[in-house]
């Protein structure tokens, strides 16, 4: 009975030898492979030559280039002195400027989206100057209350000096609380004043660069150097992504 297990349990060991075998024979031949591309990458790296110029416009050669001439125009010679790569230098005013066509074009879509003509673009801006608009006329109305009532104050203040009285402590801090009110006041109007006119300048600004996408024709968005570049089209709700 033993003589029997022992038979039926060696094709499992002998199976089991063979794929450790195979396994340890596949982990050498990585590490063969990797060691030989780092010699090899080696080899390469140290038989090439990098060529570059400095900021006087002189000539250098070298295995590598110095940290502060990396942004520089390049060129990479292999041991036969034949140029294999040429390098130039990354134009960061070039990809901001792709960065910004790209921005524009989203925007243009969403401006076109947005309104079927330009008059929407003219209700839209009513719309939002509305609320300032309201704001204003509130503000301008308190501005009116507090000055009359601060005459008032004056004229009772005048009335004491024209008596040849002192004027009572309790009149001059009125007249100094009115008129830090009317000063808050006229900053809050300045202020309110300031984001209706940038709500106008926003909408025909867009008003604008609608005109001028509808005038060519095309639906297609076309960055333009210069053109109108808010932020987002005016008029348009926060989230919205139409």
């Amino acid at each position: 009975m033993i003589e029997k297990s022992r038979y039926l349990a060696t094709p499992h060991l002998a199976t089991e030898k063979l794929t450790n075998l195979y396994s340890q024979v596949l982990w050498a031949l990585g590490l063969c492979t990797l060691l030989c591309f780092s010699l090899y990458t080696h080899a390469e790296n140290s038989t090439r030559i990098v060529k570059w110029k400095d900021e006087k416009g002189a000539t250098h050669y070298g295995d590598k280039i110095p940290p502060q001439y990396a942004n520089r125009e390049n060129s990479v010679i292999n041991k036969q002195g034949v140029t294999v790569q040429h390098n130039k230098p990354i134009d960061y005013r070039e990809q901001a400027l792709d960065l910004e066509k790209l921005e524009q074009d989203k925007k243009d879509k969403v401006l076109l989206g947005a309104f079927t003509n330009a008059n929407e673009i003219d209700l839209a801006r009513d719309r939002n100057l509305q609320p300032d608009l309201i704001t204003l006329e509130n503000l301008q109305q308190d501005k009116a209350n507090s000055q009359k009532k601060l005459n008032e104050i004056n004229n009772l203040a005048d009335s004491y000096t024209k008596r040849k009285k002192p004027v009572p402590a309790d009149v001059n801090t009125d007249i100094k609380n009115n008129k830090a009110v009317i000063a808050k006041i006229d900053q809050q109007i300045g202020e309110r004043q300031k984001a209706i006119e940038n709500t106008r300048k926003r909408f025909d600004e867009d008003k604008k660069r609608y005109l001028l996408l509808r005038g060519r024709g095309n639906n297609t968005p076309t960055y333009a150097p210069g053109a109108v570049n808010s932020v987002k089209p005016a008029g348009i709700p926060a989230g919205s992504t139409n």
